[in-house]
């Protein structure tokens, strides 16, 4: 596990927070950090602290072997990711348990190694079933999900871009990524993308087989990205196979559009594939409202399945 990497501890690691996105409010952290840190002012304490320059990314806190649970372990307590005023609640009661606790080690790491290493954990306490109590859902063969027609479908879309002289750059966001599929055709492009679905069976799928990365996926919903991430964040956000977008559910889809543009760079690039063309347009058109220009292209083939329209443009500045 990456967080073990980089603290260099061979003994289990667990958030306190059950998800990733509950560590946007972390109302179980900063409880438990309150608990902590009158413990702490009665006794020591071993704790091991994250930092990058003056912000501390995250608290360890060591917990010995015990009846009911037999083995060391340490808790893990982050406001790295959190929303500005649980950032500060957190920042406050770190400040006033480390003036009676002395960490027995301080790691630096950045940020973005931070989160991947957030991600991480929650992927594979996902695919480890720790997240979903009672799942009955069975493993798959790979080659009964994945194909390689739908892989390559995708990266025939950035011969025509590349022949248009477009190529996404820096911070990538895919979104709806389904099992990986699509991600995976990203990946062997040689790009990085941050995958995002709200669907864990779907997810857990892709993690299962290999194919999503487990540093660089998360479960979320689409239409909450701004709650998560901060304007700008993003250089290039990208969806395939969106959908299916019917005049009866797009105002869900014009709302996850107006997310997707909010958390782009001002010049990103922005690549939505769908279906059908009044599927395209509909995407289009709350695109251009959101401050998008591009273009809707025609990518139909004989099978006329996959990614058979899509739309690539541009945020302009606001």
């Amino acid at each position: 596990m990456l967080l073990q990497e980089l603290l260099g501890i061979n003994e289990d690691v667990y958030f306190v927070e059950e998800s990733y996105l509950a560590q946007r409010t972390i109302e179980r952290t900063l409880d438990y950090l309150k608990g902590v840190r009158r413990f702490a002012e009665a006794r020591k304490v071993r704790l091991l602290r994250v930092y990058e320059g003056e912000q501390t990314l995250g608290l360890l806190l060591f917990n010995s072997a015990d009846e009911e649970v037999p083995v060391d372990f340490w808790s893990v307590f982050t406001g790295a990711l959190a929303g500005t005023s649980s950032k500060k609640d957190f920042e406050a009661i770190k400040d006033s348990l480390l003036a009676f606790n002395i960490p027995e080690k301080e790691i630096e790491v950045s940020s973005e190694t931070w989160r991947d290493a957030v991600n991480e954990y929650y992927s594979l306490m996902l695919v480890n079933r720790n997240l979903c109590p009672g799942c009955a859902v069975k493993s798959e063969s790979y080659g009964s999900v994945f194909s390689e027609n739908r892989v390559q479908r995708v990266a025939e879309i950035f011969d025509v871009l590349q022949k248009k002289g477009i190529y996404p750059e820096g911070r990538l966001l895919e979104v709806c990524c389904g099992n990986g599929m699509s991600t995976l055709a990203l990946y062997r492009l040689g790009l990085n993308p941050l995958a995002v679905e709200i669907n864990k069976c779907t997810v857990c799928q892709g993690l299962e087989q290999g194919v999503l990365n487990p540093r660089r996926t998360v479960v979320m919903d689409a239409t909450a990205l701004s709650r998560y991430f901060e304007p700008g964040s993003f250089d290039a956000v990208m969806g395939f196979m969106l959908g299916l977008v019917y005049e009866f559910n797009k105002e869900l889809w014009i709302n996850i559009v107006r997310e997707m543009a909010s958390v782009a760079s001002e010049g990103a690039l922005m690549l939505f594939t769908v279906s059908s063309k009044p599927e395209a347009e509909i995407l289009a058109g709350a695109l251009l409202r959101s401050g998008v220009k591009g273009e809707i292209v025609d990518n139909t083939d004989s099978e006329g399945t996959y990614d058979q329209w899509f739309f690539v443009g541009r945020k302009q500045k606001a």
